[in-house]
């Protein structure tokens, strides 16, 4: 902390830091001022110095050609830098052994008034090494003197720092008066400077294009199941937004690929299958694509705060709990519950579920015989679904499931302490404490061999991963178990150690520790199956996934795809440095570091970018 002491002129400032005393007290603690050199060691030596002060001048000496670097940093990160590259870029940056108590605001303590001829020399000899030709030792003091408080607040008030560069001025000795007036220092130099380096900052290290939320190859990988994820991904068009807040979008026109609303300030974008809903920062809503689905009819005011779907329509949450649907009305785009207090909303292909804070459940749309045989009381934390049923977990860990007896909606286990659940299209699975596995769901066709294929008396398993009809389970030591239709990857998992699996509705694709990846499972794709053309060699770090092929990508942001052509398997863009790749039913979108966008696969989901949506600018 720096304060100014008017106790007797001249006026000082001081630095202090924070310490606990013996007491365990917080207090303030004296310190030395930081960039604020003695103003001795600037001076010649006197009759009356201290042996110890001529000693640390022989030293301050010694180290002042390293600060002169400091001083000059401008001229030498450039040539001819401008007035405010030079303004707002050089620094003294000297050790703390020569900084002084105080800083003085009187003439007598402004450092650029130096009388060592030592250093004006080592300044003199830095300027005919850089053939700076117009400054002068004095341009150098007087940066040395900006750095310091004193400077800072007054005594380097207009002071030539180059040919033709003044330091900017304090309002008096201070840059924010009682009235909150800003000093020309800050207004005109410091502030912007500060302003440009954040956008900078910005620009390089923020996300050039947030695309939705969730799209096709995260809902299979990101949820533990496809209808786990709170968003159903559009499967026509890509949709994103630009650091400004403002969206872009191409792909199918009647489902989001146009019509995407102009303007910016929008913080995320949410999908169905066939349409988008975008939410400003004041939780307003706009929609396009699929009219029927979504696309129209979105709620008036603001307040929302997220965006749920399923396949064919939108549910909305406000802060105060409320919430409000809009879509297909037969699919949950009517019938939302009315009041308040709801935290989160789940939803299966055809309906929602909504959980309030005290873990009771309402459900709407879909089936009539989903919402009357959904579960009363309260206590559950948590909501899962597949395409036809739900199962909703307790804190002790118990489940109860309800919807359609085929897919799940009975048979859920007994007992509790489960903690996930997973699901295909038309099962569950969950993970007991010992790294079992207990399924049901299954259309109740054990000829299907998937609920009745599930790893019996074997555990160990820590996560558990799904294609549209099958599971794979992966043990601690990187062992994989796959059951189901051989159509599906429930057949042929690989042996040896993996780290991940990804997968799309027909295959599976783990990677290894060293970026290796095999393939198993099929495709109803007849063009060419998600297996073949799978790439050889390692350092792939992910890989993304549409409906029928796989695009994997590798440390230096190349890309290898394979799979069906209709669905992104081939024409993956060459070269490197691409970052992630997105994902519709049929096509990949990989975006660059820089911000650029190639996109590739079946054009009417999105293959093919329009020129003006490639790029972030």
């Amino acid at each position: 902390m720096r304060s100014n002491a008017f106790i007797n002129s001249p006026w000082q400032l001081r630095e202090f830091k924070t310490d606990i005393n013996t007491k365990g007290e917080a207090v303030f603690v004296a310190d030395s001022v930081k960039s604020n050199p003695l103003a001795e060691l600037f001076a010649k030596e006197g009759s009356l110095d201290s042996d110890s002060l001529k000693d640390l001048r022989v030293d301050f000496i010694r180290d002042f050609s390293g600060y002169v670097d400091n001083l000059l940093a401008p001229e030498k990160r450039a040539t001819n830098p401008s007035s405010s590259d030079i303004i707002n870029g050089f620094g003294l940056e000297n050790d703390n052994q020569y900084n002084e108590f105080q800083s003085d605001s009187s003439a007598s303590d402004n450092t650029a008034n130096a009388k060592n001829t030592n250093l004006k020399t080592i300044i003199n000899n830095k300027l005919a090494a850089l053939n700076l030709s117009g400054y002068n030792a004095k341009m150098i003091m007087n940066r040395a003197e900006a750095m310091s408080c004193g400077g800072c607040h007054q005594n380097s008030n207009g002071a030539e720092i180059a040919p033709n560069v003044k330091w900017p001025p304090s309002k008096f000795f201070v840059h924010v008066d009682e009235r909150g007036n800003l000093s020309p220092a800050l207004t005109k130099q410091f502030l912007p400077a500060r302003a440009a380096l954040l956008a900078d900052y910005w620009q390089k290290t923020v996300k050039k294009w947030h695309f939705a939320e969730v799209d096709y190859s995260s809902a299979y990988d990101n949820f533990g199941g496809f209808f786990n994820a709170p968003n159903y991904p559009n499967s026509y068009a890509f949709a994103a937004l630009k650091a400004d807040g403002s969206i872009k979008a191409w792909g199918n026109s009647k489902y989001g690929g146009t019509g995407a609303p102009s303007g910016n300030g929008y913080t995320k974008i949410y999908s169905n299958k066939y349409a988008f809903a975008a939410l400003k920062a004041d939780g307003s809503i706009k929609a396009w694509g699929g009219s029927k689905y979504g696309g129209k009819g979105v709620p008036a005011g603001n307040g929302y705060t997220k965006i749920y779907s399923n396949k064919y329509a939108f549910a909305a949450l406000k802060a105060d709990g409320s919430i409000a649907a809009w879509g297909d009305p037969y699919w949950g785009g009517k019938g939302a519950p009315a009041g308040n207090g709801y935290t989160k909303i789940y939803s299966n292909k055809y309906a929602f579920a909504a959980l309030k804070a005290d873990g009771s459940i309402a459900v709407w749309g879909g089936n009539p015989y989903w919402v009357s045989t959904a579960p009363n009381g309260n206590g559950y934390t948590k909501i899962y679904s597949n395409e036809g049923a739900f199962a909703a977990l307790k804190a002790d860990g118990s489940i109860t499931a309800w919807g359609d007896s085929r897919y799940g909606g009975t048979g859920a286990p007994s007992g509790n302490g489960y903690t996930k659940i997973y699901s295909t299209g038309s099962d569950f699975a969950v993970l007991e404490a010992d790294g079992s596995v207990t399924v049901w769901g299954d259309w109740g066709n054990s000829s299907a061999r998937r609920s009745t294929d599930a790893p019996k008396y074997r555990n160990g398993f820590i996560k558990i991963y799904s294609t549209g009809l099958d599971f794979a389970a992966l043990k601690a030591d990187g062992s994989i178990t796959s059951w189901g239709r051989s159509l599906y990857g429930g057949t042929d998992s690989p042996s040896g150690s993996y780290t991940k699996i990804c997968s799309n509705t027909h295959a599976f694709a783990a990677l290894k520790a060293d970026g290796s990846i095999r393939v198993w499972g099929g495709s109803r794709i007849k063009s060419k199956s998600a297996f073949e053309d799978v790439p050889n060699g390692n350092g792939y770090t992910n890989i993304y996934s549409t409906v029928g092929a796989f695009a994997a990508l590798k440390a230096d942001g190349s890309i290898t795809a394979w799979g069906d052509s209709n669905s992104g398997g081939t024409d993956a863009p060459s070269g490197s440095g691409y970052t992630k790749i997105y994902s519709t039913e049929h096509a990949f979108a990989a975006v660059k570091a820089d911000g650029s966008i190639t996109a590739w696969g079946n054009s009417t989901y999105g293959g093919t970018i329009p020129t003006s949506n490639a790029t972030s600018d």
